[in-house]
């Protein structure tokens, strides 16, 4: 590698799944970091980042927290988030915050990279499709869940659910 090479940073815990996008991306001509939390992600020295590819859910952290601090080291970086629990709310935030593109697991490599180039004016694909009610239910609690930075008891409050019935509404949620 070369210092022309792009720079592309991986913001994921799942260390497989970070390295299998290591590797194919490395043999695509990308310098490579790979991180697993934010903390890791404040200390990263180095080149500045031209993408980054962020998943959404991290073990004790957001993945929209690390948009945020990708965004404010090097505001030209492309960044395409990508979880298992995609929603309107999420993808709205995402790029809000300044996410490129936001795409749902499983994706591969060339899906990526297409994602980095997409036209920023593109506005996010709301789906056509009439989607169902308990749909529209577990994106609104994701939204709420998100607005209260993940505490399950503020959140439960402001949909006007007891705590424990809206962990119970997301486990039904939550793919096995």
């Amino acid at each position: 590698m070369n210092d022309a090479d792009p720079h592309l940073v991986i913001v994921e815990d799942d260390a497989r799944f970070a390295e299998t996008l290591a590797a194919e991306f490395r043999d695509r001509g990308y310098r490579v970091s790979t991180v697993e939390n934010l903390a890791q992600l404040a200390t990263l020295d180095g080149p500045s980042i031209d993408y980054a590819v962020i998943d959404l859910r991290l073990r004790q952290d957001s993945g929209l927290d690390a948009i945020a601090m990708v965004k404010e080291r090097d505001p030209e970086a492309r960044i395409v988030v990508l979880t298992g629990y995609g929603s309107i709310a999420t993808a709205v935030q995402a790029t809000k915050l300044g996410a490129a593109n936001y795409l749902t697991k499983p994706v591969d490599i060339d899906d990526i990279e297409r994602a980095f180039e997409d036209d920023d004016d593109q506005p996010i694909a709301v789906p056509e499709e009439f989607q169902s009610l308990a749909r529209h239910e577990r994106e609104y609690i994701e939204f709420v869940l998100a607005e209260c930075d993940g505490n399950i008891s503020r959140a439960a409050r402001r949909l006007g659910l007891h705590r424990q019935s809206l962990q119970r509404k997301l486990r039904k949620y939550t793919p096995r």
